[in-house]
């Protein structure tokens, strides 16, 4: 069977950061990434109890899940970074620090457009329907 674990790792691939991130938002970036595949394509059976799938899942699915995550990741990312780089005072304005905000959007962006397309992979067809 399909664990939590096997989607943490495939999340977890994916980050560069040495810090780890606290439990609890990674358990919401696990329930926003289930949430919208399932919205999108098929239920997957989730068993919060014994936090796991009842049936193995194919890669691919673990894949899209563990991309999800990290989408919800880059997007926080890039709120904290462009409250980060928006500092405007009575005696200071910072609107700028590098080109950190275009990367971070860049990133995000180009995450969604692969997730977009593994969704797309994973639909059936109604060409065979």
């Amino acid at each position: 069977m399909t664990t939590y674990q096997d989607i943490l790792n495939s999340f977890y691939s994916r980050l560069q950061s040495t810090k780890l991130l606290p439990e609890g938002l990674v358990k919401e970036f696990f329930n926003q990434a289930l949430g919208d595949f399932e919205v999108d394509l098929y239920p997957l059976e989730w068993n919060s109890e014994t936090q796991e799938f009842p049936k193995e899942i194919d890669r691919s699915i673990i894949n899209l899940l563990g991309r999800l995550m990290y989408s919800s990741y880059l997007s926080r990312e890039a709120d904290r970074i462009v409250k980060l780089t928006n500092i405007v005072g009575k005696d200071i304005s910072l609107t700028g620090m590098g080109d950190s905000k275009r990367f971070s959007m860049m990133k995000l962006l180009e995450e969604e457009s692969r997730i977009n397309e593994l969704k797309s992979k994973l639909k059936p067809s109604s060409y065979y329907e």
